[in-house]
């Protein structure tokens, strides 16, 4: 990755902040979604796989939730809180369990999405600062002689 034409800096710097975008969504899923401490409990490879699937179609789940909650608004989908959409999603299945009328659903997803929309992260600050070098101004004693 040497050849600046191939891979200009700009675009390995901005990569380099899309990087840790996956590191939240780890955290979302692990110690948040799937609950801290809490190991995956099936005793074969296809029941683990089963479990992995069904972790990651719920993470995708709340966050197409929180993508059209922010999209009623025309907000940045950053403003809704993950940790807040797990915590409403799961009240909203535990209040009212078992099945669902198509239109209990639909009053059940509105409510949902009034809640997120009371609880928004405040809009982020733009990350990125102008590389600088900060000099300290040395005062060099005076020679003598």
């Amino acid at each position: 990755m040497l050849d600046a034409r191939r891979y200009p800096a700009r675009q390995l710097a901005a990569l380099y902040a899309e990087r840790w975008e996956i590191e939240s969504v780890f955290a979302e899923i692990k110690p948040h979604q799937r609950g801290a401490r809490v190991v995956l409990s099936s005793k074969t490879p296809d029941g683990v796989r089963q479990q992995i699937w069904a972790h990651l179609l719920v993470h995708h789940a709340l966050r197409e939730l929180m993508l059209r909650t922010a999209a009623t608004r025309g907000l940045d989908p950053d403003r809704v809180s993950f940790t807040e959409t797990l915590r409403s999603a799961r009240r909203s299945v535990t209040v009212t369990p078992g099945s669902f009328s198509p239109d209990l659903l639909v009053r059940a997803l509105v409510m949902l999405q009034q809640d997120l929309l009371e609880r928004l992260l405040p809009a982020r600050r733009l990350r990125s600062q102008p590389r600088v070098v900060k000099r300290e101004d040395v005062q060099l004693p005076a020679q003598t002689g």
